[in-house]
């Protein structure tokens, strides 16, 4: 299972023309066959000092093409054993409209058990209805657990701190809590953790 941080951070988009009328992309996919080596004839044996070697002279070699008929461009992405899945956005959570809640946004990751627990494991929040790409972007995370007898609780995480003391190599956070009911309560919590805090000065 994926984080929702490896959904929507470090991706790179292809890059269409600058004066690109129609910046869409046709996508299509192809198996090939290429040969290994200098290797120019199938009959030719395959020469590997591996030990064990199963490859053959002619190998699959899987080929995406995206096109753009506004701009010209085309993207080529060739690889061996590419493995292939065929998922849904309500699976996987990227692809699915963010939540609004307290005024943050919520973006979802992959669904805990698809069709048994539909409700995405974790989310990545931002401050404004754009989605997120780099860890600037993100305000905080909210993501399930069960504590040590078993109850289902959500964890918060906001006020992003590269010396932070709660997350990981590429989120760090300042301020956690983690004994929230509800993925609501805990967007109501990171939102709070961005509202001006009221200071009481005595006269």
């Amino acid at each position: 299972m994926n984080l929702a941080r490896d959904l929507y951070l470090g991706w790179t988009p292809f890059a269409h023309e600058p004066a690109c009328t129609n910046p869409v992309w046709e996508p299509e996919a192809r198996m090939e066959h290429g040969l290994r080596g200098r290797l120019n004839v199938a009959d030719q044996a395959h020469g590997c000092p591996a030990e064990g070697c199963e490859h053959d002279n002619v190998y699959p070699r899987y080929v995406i093409r995206l096109v753009c008929a506004g701009c010209g461009v085309v993207h080529l992405i060739r690889g061996e054993d590419v493995g292939k899945d065929r998922l849904t956005t309500a699976k996987i959570g990227f692809g699915q409209p963010p939540r609004e809640i307290h005024g943050v946004w919520l973006w979802p990751g992959e669904q805990n058990l698809p069709g048994i627990d539909d409700e995405p494991r974790d989310w990545l929040i931002t401050r404004a209805p754009v989605r997120p790409r780099q860890a600037d972007d993100v305000a905080g995370t909210i993501c399930r657990h069960r504590t040590a007898g078993g109850l289902l609780r959500w964890q918060a995480s906001a006020i992003a701190d590269s010396t932070g003391p709660y997350g990981d190599d590429q989120l760090r956070w300042a301020r956690r809590q983690s004994d929230l009911r509800s993925a609501d309560s805990a967007a109501e919590w990171i939102a709070t953790q961005y509202q001006p805090q009221k200071v009481e000065v005595a006269v």
